[in-house]
């Protein structure tokens, strides 16, 4: 019997052994590691970016060569225009000026009206070879104006082509933009909110804290004799939590002063105030009206002004970073503190807003507590 069991062994030890495990698929888990990183913190960063620039690229193909071609055609029309105006003042011979003036009102009513239909076409008023408003500057600016939803209006596709990729790159970027600000918002906003509360001495605003953990302490050390004798020894209020049955004793053991720290309680709320989160944001849009103003010779309130509205993602469009900017050569490092100053600009903002919205909420309940509408299990029904 001893021999048939040892052979049972190997047997079914040699079928578990010619079983092999099923191969990883190292693609897909290349694939999750990726798509995890991209959707990080890190990665949603670098996927704005790197979008806005393929996208910069893209525009910048398809509008580019429209916009040289609407120069091209404005600067014949005006050079045309010059010599009818030289043929009238040759044919005349004799300079009448009546004749003379009405021939050549009529010649500037039409370029005047070519002119500003060429305008419409998306022509800006420079020259044939000179930097073009669709350079790569301008186009990386036109695709974060897209996706943060911005839209001065000062630079538009006019292309077919261009219109529809303006469609597409936006369906796709305005959630990508979305998701960067709440993620990027968020994580701010629990770091500010971790350094100020190292920085200052948060303590426990909420006195019903204290007085909920005492009543739990109370019940957690109610101690039953199985006595009929004292059965209206127990609180009325802690009697109800705790179900006691009316044939036993109970026994309250005296509160502390001092709760033992075991006893799970509540972290201090660290409250960042509305006024420090207006402060910052203040501050931030003083710091860009300055360089704006620097940069485009705008007054300090027009600077002000353009920064709100920008990182607001009003766009009036009434104030637009001009030539210092977007098509100016050699401006790339102020292309890269233009871009710089938007995507955190409104990372900061939406973080701002966060600790507004909680600390708005926060004081709505106390308020609400204060007055009766919401009680102490409405907060641990939504902590829960």
């Amino acid at each position: 019997m001893a021999l048939e069991r040892k052979r049972s062994t190997r047997r079914s030890g040699s079928r578990y052994a010619g079983k092999k495990r099923r191969p990883v698929n190292k693609c897909k888990t290349c694939c999750r590691k990726f798509t995890a990183f991209m959707f990080s913190h890190v990665g949603l960063c670098g996927l704005v970016v790197g979008y806005s620039i393929m996208g910069a690229f893209a525009f910048r193909a398809l509008e580019a060569p429209y916009e040289e071609v609407k120069a091209g055609e404005v600067t014949d029309m005006r050079q045309k225009t010059v010599r009818r105006l030289w043929d009238i003042t040759y044919d005349l011979n004799v300079l009448y000026k009546d004749n003379w003036t009405r021939l050549v009102a009529a010649e500037i009513k039409r370029f005047q009206s070519d002119l500003i239909a060429a305008v419409k076409d998306g022509y800006d008023g420079k020259e044939l070879g000179a930097v073009q408003q669709w350079s790569f500057s301008g186009a990386f600016l036109y695709s974060l104006t897209v996706i943060t939803t911005i839209g001065y209006g000062n630079i538009a596709p006019r292309t077919n082509w261009g219109k529809l990729v303006t469609i597409v790159y936006a369906i796709v970027g305005i959630p990508l933009m979305l998701l960067y600000l709440t993620n990027i918002g968020d994580i701010l906003a629990k770091s500010f909110r971790y350094v100020y509360g190292r920085m200052c001495t948060c303590k426990p605003s909420d006195h019903y804290k204290r007085g909920r953990n005492n009543e739990n302490y109370r019940v957690q050390h109610v101690v039953a004799h199985n006595s009929p004798t004292r059965q209206n020894a127990l609180d009325p209020g802690v009697q109800d939590k705790v179900h006691v049955n009316p044939e036993d004793e109970v026994r309250i053991e005296a509160i502390p002063n001092e709760l033992p720290e075991d006893l799970d309680y509540q972290k201090p709320r660290v409250s960042v105030p509305i006024t420090l989160c207006l402060v910052i944001m203040v501050s931030y849009i003083s710091g860009g009206a300055v360089i704006f103003s620097l940069w485009e010779g705008w007054d300090f309130l027009d600077g002000s002004y353009f920064c709100f509205v920008t990182l607001s993602t009003i766009g009036f469009g009434d104030l637009v970073p001009g030539d210092s900017v977007v098509s100016d050569r050699g401006s790339q490092e102020k292309l890269v503190i233009c871009s710089l100053y938007l995507l955190i600009g409104m990372a900061l903002i939406a973080m701002c807003f966060n600790l507004m919205q909680e600390e708005v909420i926060h004081k709505v309940r106390n308020c609400g507590r204060r007055v009766g509408i919401i009680k102490d299990t409405d907060d641990e029904d939504d902590i829960a």
